[in-house]
C-alpha cells in the first residue's frame, strides 16, 4: 500500500488565475504534494484552446515502483474532453516530455468496487457546485509507470490543453489529485480543488452553471425532436410568482423559416408540476408539442411561467419584460 498522501497546496498563489480546468496529478509515493502556482487564463472565447500549467513539487518519504500519474479534470459535457484534450508533464526524475492519455470510461479504478474514474469521483467528491446538469470528470493517466526513491524532492510540471466548444457558458472547474494504487480509497491518497468559475465567451444562450438560474432547460443541447424538460426555481429571487399554487408555461415556437407558433394557455398541457419547494418542471416532446408538419423544423423556444389567470408573467428578469429563451442544436 502507499504512504501517506499529505497534501499542501499554497492558497493565495494557487488561485491567482480565475478559472483553472481542473488539472490533476498524482506521483507514486509521496509524503506532500505542493502545487506551487498556476498558470491559467480566466477566460477564452468559444473554440479557442484553453491552456493551463500546473507547477508542482512532491516529497517523498518510500521507494516504490511501477505506479502512474492521475489527472482528473471537470468540466462542461459539450467540451468532450476526453478526445480534445492534451496533457503532457517534465519532471525531475523523467527525461523529456511525458505524455498522458484518457482513460476509457468504463475502465475500474483502484479499489473502487469496479466503479470507474468518472464515477467513484463524482460520488465521492461532487460536481464542485455546478448548478446545470451536462457537467462530467474526464480522468487520464500517465502512458508510464514510475518508481521514486525515498525522501526526494521531486519536481513536475504539468501542461493541460483543452479546446473549447463554441457553446456560451461560465463553469465551475476543478481538480483531483489521485495514483493509480491507492485511487480515492482513504482521504489522505488524493486531493481536490474547485478553483471557482471559468468563462467562455461563445455563441448562443448563456449555460450559467454558476449561479442559481429562474429557469433552466435539460438537456442544455438538444433537437426539437427529444424529449426536454423545463424548470422553474420559484424560491431564486423574490417575484410574483414565488407563492403561485399553479404555475403554468407560456411558450412560443420559432421555426428555421422564421414563424412563431404560439401556445400560450392555462391549461393541463402548459401546466407545470411541483416536485420540491417552490421548484417545478414540465416535460414536452416539441414537435408533438406544437404539432409539426414534417416540413418544419424548431430553431428556437421563447417563453414566460404564469399563474394561472395568466394575468402574470415571469421571464428571466423575475418580471414579464423578458422571456426565457433557448435554442436548438445537435448534442
Amino acid at each position: 500500500m502507499l504512504s501517506k498522501l499529505m497534501q499542501k497546496i499554497k492558497g493565495a498563489r494557487l488561485w491567482q488565475a480565475a478559472g483553472l480546468l481542473l488539472l490533476t496529478t498524482v506521483v507514486v509515493i509521496s509524503c506532500s504534494i505542493t502545487i506551487d502556482s498556476i498558470d491559467q487564463a480566466d477566460s477564452v472565447q468559444g473554440g479557442d484552446t484553453l491552456s493551463s500549467t500546473l507547477h508542482v513539487t512532491i516529497n517523498t518519504n518510500d521507494t516504490r515502483n511501477n505506479a502512474k500519474f492521475m489527472v482528473a479534470l471537470l468540466v462542461p459535457k459539450v467540451w468532450n474532453a476526453s478526445s480534445n484534450t492534451k496533457i503532457t508533464f517534465t519532471s525531475s526524475i523523467t527525461t523529456g516530455t511525458q505524455t498522458m492519455s484518457a482513460i476509457p470510461a468504463g475502465t475500474a479504478a483502484p479499489q473502487a468496487g469496479g466503479k470507474d474514474w468518472p464515477t467513484l469521483i463524482a460520488d465521492n467528491i461532487g460536481n464542485g457546485g455546478n448548478l446545470l446538469p451536462g457537467w462530467q470528470w474526464v480522468a487520464f493517466y500517465s502512458d508510464k509507470a514510475y518508481s521514486v526513491v525515498a525522501n526526494d524532492a521531486i519536481t513536475v510540471t504539468i501542461s493541460i490543453k483543452t479546446k473549447v466548444s463554441n457553446d456560451n457558458l461560465s463553469f465551475k472547474l476543478g481538480y483531483v489529485v489521485a495514483n493509480s494504487s491507492d485511487g480515492l480509497s482513504d482521504a489522505q491518497y488524493y486531493a481536490s480543488a474547485f478553483p471557482g468559475c471559468f468563462r467562455v465567451f461563445g455563441q448562443g444562450d448563456l449555460m450559467d452553471y454558476c449561479n442559481p438560474q429562474l429557469s433552466s432547460i435539460d438537456p442544455l443541447s438538444a433537437e426539437d425532436n427529444d424529449i426536454i424538460t423545463l424548470n422553474f426555481d420559484a424560491g431564486v429571487i423574490d417575484s410574483e410568482l414565488k407563492d403561485a399554487d399553479d404555475l403554468y408555461i407560456c411558450l412560443k415556437g420559432v421555426t428555421t423559416q422564421g414563424d412563431t407558433l404560439d401556445a400560450c394557455a392555462q391549461n393541463e398541457k402548459t401546466r407545470l408540476n411541483s416536485y420540491a419547494l417552490k421548484k417545478w418542471r414540465i416535460d414536452i416532446w416539441p414537435r408533438q408539442f406544437f404539432n409539426l408538419s414534417k416540413s418544419e423544423q424548431l430553431e428556437s423556444l421563447v417563453y414566460y411561467f404564469t399563474d394561472k389567470t395568466g394575468q402574470i408573467s415571469v421571464g428571466k428578469d423575475g418580471t414579464g419584460k423578458t422571456p426565457f429563451t433557448y435554442t436548438f442544436k445537435c448534442q
